[in-house]
């Protein structure tokens, strides 16, 4: 299968996953791994399976991953994507009611999946959620292998 992995990563935490994505699907597959400063000039023409992830902020994709997906046409027949993003852990966050106001807001992962789906692309595996213990990172223990274990579910 080959597999393009694209990601935007503001305080590196996003792009730790990526890799632990691409380390954990490139023993057996095709594997791509890209920025979203590459992605302008990533060729999806023999991707199998498109695998997006983004931090949250403003619980949103950076702007560059949304627009990205605004732009996303050409994709090939029978492409398939996952998305991912990293989050804060809520139980970081303090005081306790702002937890209650990122939870309502939503997170990257549910806009990346929405926008891939109004482009006709079929999601493969829930959306990967990569927990940060703070607004930079690091991430929090167990976080790598969390990643790992996701991106297994995906090939299939």
């Amino acid at each position: 299968m080959n597999v393009t992995i694209l990601f935007d990563s503001i305080f590196g935490n996003t792009a730790k996953v990526a890799h632990a994505v691409a380390d954990a699907l490139g023993r057996d597959n095709q594997v791509r791994l890209a920025t979203m400063q590459d992605a302008g000039e990533t060729d999806l023409s023999s991707t199998d399976l498109l695998i997006i992830g983004s931090p949250t902020r403003g619980f949103r994709p950076t702007p560059q991953i949304q627009e990205y997906l605004a732009g996303l046409d050409g994709f090939p027949n029978g492409m398939v994507a996952a998305v991912f993003d990293t989050r804060l852990d809520l139980e970081t966050v303090q005081p306790e009611p702002l937890r209650w106001v990122i939870d309502v807001g939503g997170y990257a992962n549910h806009h990346m999946a929405a926008a891939l789906r109004g482009h006709g692309i079929e999601l493969r595996g829930a959306p990967g959620a990569f927990l940060v213990t703070g607004n930079e990172g690091p991430l929090k223990a167990g976080e790598i292998e969390r990643a790992r274990e996701w991106a297994r579910t995906l090939i299939g």
